[in-house]
């Protein structure tokens, strides 16, 4: 039994079912600065965390990002890695923005 994990592209050939842990470590940083990036703008623009309904905006510029730096993964590993890292991005918000976060808990 043969099993297909390859695939031709313009690109070259790229592995289809490629794990998260096989990328390089900048790429991993890479995608985690922009997954930040994509929670803080969310946060920003709502005033708001970023729940279920927005998730699809967050992932969506990280996708684009990855694209556009020509790095393949499926898109299934890139949200299993949103899902396991959403805790991280949250304390990291609290922490730059704790001021805010101090006001919404006196008021709220």
């Amino acid at each position: 039994m043969s099993r297909k994990n390859h695939v031709m592209t313009d690109r070259g050939l790229l592995q289809t079912d490629k794990k998260f842990s096989a990328l390089k470590e900048r790429q991993k940083v890479k995608i985690a600065e922009w997954m930040y990036e994509a929670y803080r703008n969310c946060y920003l623009e709502s005033g708001r965390i970023p729940q279920k309904g927005k998730e699809g905006a967050v992932l969506s510029y990280v996708f684009q990002k990855i694209d556009d730096a020509g790095i393949w993964i499926p898109d299934g590993e890139i949200y299993q890695y949103y899902r396991k890292r959403k805790n991280k991005l949250l304390k990291r918000l609290k922490k730059e923005f704790e001021d805010d976060f101090a006001e919404q808990n006196e008021t709220g």
